[in-house]
């Protein structure tokens, strides 16, 4: 009698874990509307939202949610967000001067190297998929692919998990859980993002950047635990960033006051929703390219192409010889060239630091050009003339001598 009331009662546990986690993220006919105050639709997400939920629109107007009717839910302004403080252009002007110095080669470091998982390995696109949800081989994954390809592009090392987590349900948060700490573990990344898609109407991430239609991004911050304001800034910097390389790119931030999603453990660990799976696939592909180009300014990368004729050359057929100029610089050189890089690099950002602005560094360093590197030219000059006379005209002998 006993163990039949335990099995029940266990049951139940599990049917109701279940509803919950289904309600967390994403069941197609299911999501959530954000009003505000005055009456106005300013949100859509798959995600069921709670009191004290918030979330960052598109054009950066930031709410907070203080009551649900069902799929309504009503939330108040908090105000608007200047992303410019989240957006730091000196390390971008820093990334242009080394890519121009072209100190690529001599980086130790490479441009960074990038995880990506699926905690919710069923998610897939009906138009392209033929279904939302394929268990083990959804979707998603291709969508993952298209992201690695294109970060490969920029000089970015990438490890794409194929790992499953099956089913979809809250614990499969637990389950991938295994999976990021494992590659944190062995790859030690620079960043590491977690790929979803939305279940919302198709116009909720349908847009046109550059002539091509694409699936917006949506990015997910756990705001429970210690590190979560420092995930939600690490979230807007991404949004600033994007904002400059591709507006209309990033849908928004939905910052979920009771969650984690694993993002306690990495610094810049997120969590990204790519589309809908009423989108089709090949524009969530073509969505998560254009995010490909933000990655290396939020490492603070230089973005370094790859690939055939990635310099604009065409190279000669087979592997070049170690120690000949096409098999590249020796470890020698590269260390020397690794040192002046760091000198370089440094003195730029001194200055930068020192002066406070950019127009002021560019007046110090040609003020120094043309006067104190100057005299010191001159200085070396008449001290080596100097030398040049006495040597020419040698001491005479003295008749004591």
């Amino acid at each position: 009698m006993i163990n039949k009331v335990f099995a029940t009662f266990l049951t139940l546990l599990l049917i109701a874990s279940n509803a919950i986690c289904y309600a967390n993220d994403g069941v197609s006919g299911n999501y959530s509307t954000v009003i505000d105050e005055a009456g106005n639709s300013v949100y859509t997400t798959g995600w069921t939202m709670r009191p004290g939920d918030q979330i960052l629109t598109g054009n950066n107007r930031r709410y907070e949610v203080f009551r649900i009717e069902g799929n309504n839910v009503y939330a108040k302004f908090v105000g608007e967000v200047d992303l410019s403080a989240y957006y730091h252009e000196d390390i971008n002007i820093l990334n242009r001067l080394r890519a121009y110095l072209k100190l690529g080669i001599a980086e130790a470091e490479g441009n960074g190297k990038v995880a990506i998982y699926h905690t919710h390995s069923d998610e897939s696109y009906v138009p392209t998929d033929g279904q939302e949800s394929i268990l083990g081989a959804g979707g998603i994954y291709k969508v993952g692919d298209a992201f690695t390809s294109s970060l490969e592009k920029h000089g970015i090392t990438v490890i794409h998990s194929q790992a499953k987590h099956d089913p979809h349900d809250d614990m499969a948060y637990e389950r991938s859980r295994r999976t990021a700490m494992d590659l944190i573990k062995k790859e030690q990344p620079d960043a590491i993002f977690d790929i979803h898609r939305d279940a919302v109407p198709p116009e909720v991430y349908k847009t046109n950047i550059d002539g091509q239609d694409v699936s917006k991004v949506q990015l997910v911050v756990g705001k429970y635990g210690a590190t979560g304001k420092q995930i939600e800034d690490y979230a807007l910097q991404i949004k600033a960033a994007a904002d400059k390389q591709h507006p209309g790119l990033i849908k928004g931030i939905f910052f979920a006051k009771g969650g984690d999603y694993n993002q306690d453990l990495h610094p810049r660990s997120i969590l990204l929703e790519v589309g809908a799976h009423t989108n089709d696939r090949e524009s969530a592909e073509r969505g998560i390219a254009l995010f490909s180009d933000v990655v290396p300014t939020i490492l603070g990368k230089s973005s370094t192409p790859t690939g055939p004729n990635a310099a604009g050359e065409t190279g000669a057929a087979g592997n070049a010889g170690l120690g000949s100029a096409a098999g590249g610089a020796s470890g020698a050189t590269k260390s020397i060239g690794w040192i002046l890089g760091i000198l370089l690099v440094g003195s730029a950002a001194f200055l930068l630091l020192s002066t406070g602005s950019v127009k002021e560094a560019g007046a110090k360093l040609k003020n120094f050009a043309s006067t104190e590197f100057t005299n010191f030219i001159g200085a070396k000059k008449k001290k080596k003339s100097n030398s040049h006379t006495k040597s020419e005209n040698p001491k005479q002998p003295n008749d004591n001598e």
